[in-house]
């Protein structure tokens, strides 16, 4: 991560109350059921966000979660959604780096992340600690922006300059996986749809939610330039056929049951 610059737009995030993946809701169902996730497992979710995947997780299919963020701004907004689901014994936000995690290894049945890697620059470090804190035989997947063809350098700058971000195509991904020693690797790319992406935003976080989050980013395009400097640029290289290039990814591997 581009560390104080891309905190800034992390920060935005948290005052929008919003945690943003391409595929949504959608890319998560896919996410659990590639990595197998079960009644009864521990699970942690390394940049959770506003907690939308910890305590659908810990609702819909019965797991003990851990969330982790490294925004703590983030940290309240996700109690709260826990509490309001009904799932608080279930689920617990900390703050903390998913490149150094403060866990023994071997503690977690899977280790999931969404939009989170294309922040790093030493990926294959990140993934390697993510495999070091999961059990043998449990899971490491991740949803990622992914490009679909590839992007001239323009693109590639509109990222780097508004998110601070650095994708890869599907096979790279993949190969992320395989190279820090994760067995079984599966995934794919997904083109976005935005007509499905807006309904599975309105599944995952509510009508009323999605509306508050669309005024709190009207107010602060309004009264904060950083504000409207982060969306002037992720909007200034976009080109009409940017979704033919610019598409999303779920992928997982498994844990050698030797270890690493």
């Amino acid at each position: 991560m581009a560390d104080e610059k891309g905190k800034i737009y992390f920060e935005l995030l948290s005052e929008l109350g919003l945690t943003k993946h391409y595929g949504s809701l959608d890319a998560t169902r896919q996410l659990l059921d590639l990595c197998r996730i079960s009644k009864g497992q521990k699970v942690l979710e390394a940049g959770c966000g506003v907690g939308a995947t910890p305590v659908f997780m810990a609702e819909t299919l019965g797991c003990d979660v851990i969330g982790l963020d490294l925004i703590e701004k983030m940290l309240p907004q996700a109690g709260d959604r826990a509490r309001k689901k009904g799932v608080a014994e279930a689920v617990v936000f900390l703050a903390a780096d998913a490149r150094a995690l403060p866990f023994l290894d071997n503690s977690f049945d899977a280790v999931l992340l969404e939009s989170v890697n294309i922040f790093f620059e030493d990926k294959l470090s990140a993934v390697r600690e993510y495999s070091r804190v999961t059990k043998p035989g449990g899971y490491v997947g991740f949803t990622e922006m992914t490009w679909l063809q590839p992007p001239d350098q323009k693109l590639e700058d509109v990222f780097k300059k508004s998110a601070y971000a650095t994708a890869l195509n599907a096979e790279a991904w993949l190969m992320l996986l395989e190279d820090a020693g994760l067995e079984n690797v599966v995934g794919g790319e997904s083109r976005i749809d935005v007509s499905r992406e807006t309904k599975s935003r309105l599944e995952r976080y509510g009508r009323s939610e999605v509306l508050r989050v669309i005024w709190r980013t009207i107010r602060l395009i309004l009264k904060d330039r950083q504000t409207r400097t982060i969306f002037r640029d992720a909007s200034s290289g976009l080109s009409k056929d940017v979704l033919d290039i610019v598409g999303y990814g779920v992928y997982a591997g498994r844990k050698s049951l030797a270890g690493p």
